[in-house]
């Protein structure tokens, strides 16, 4: 029976290592996804950031749209930068606790942050068209009337 004993600790020390090593690589993983994800989107902040300063450029310099772009393009560098340097395993960490000390708080902003992706969600699809490719037409009515339009 000890021969039998010993091979249940062999197995479960191996599965407990295949384990660790699953996480491990998991976390690898997700770490490298969250890494790339981060700067494509630190890039993206940086392509706005310069396309607000050629904006800035365009304008004559002593110009008050000349001055707004210029001050959006150095917030946007700045959150470009923010973006670049996040601890992304550190910020997971915050919310996490947050979320566990201000539940209802927390659940009230993720909704509130559901709704305003849905919005520009929305507001970003492309207009609705036939099957030909051209826009469907939108009925006119007009307040006041007693006619049928057709």
């Amino acid at each position: 029976m000890t021969h039998t004993a010993d091979l249940g600790d062999q197995a479960r020390g191996h599965a407990a290592d295949l384990v660790g090593k699953a996480k491990e690589t998991a976390h690898r993983s997700v770490r490298d996804a969250t890494d790339q994800a981060r700067q494509h989107v630190a890039g993206e902040v940086h392509g706005a950031a310069e396309a607000a300063q050629a904006a800035a450029n365009s304008f004559d310099s002593n110009g008050m749209q000349a001055q707004a772009a210029q001050v959006i393009a150095s917030h946007l560098e700045d959150a470009a930068e923010r973006v670049r340097t996040l601890d992304v395993e550190k910020t997971v960490s915050d919310v996490s606790q947050f979320a566990r000390r201000n539940p209802l708080l927390f659940l009230s902003a993720a909704a509130l942050a559901g709704f305003a992706a849905t919005r520009f969600l929305k507001a970003s699809e492309p207009d609705a068209a036939a099957p030909d490719g051209q826009p469907i037409p939108t009925p006119h009515i007009h307040e006041g009337t007693d006619h049928d339009p057709a």
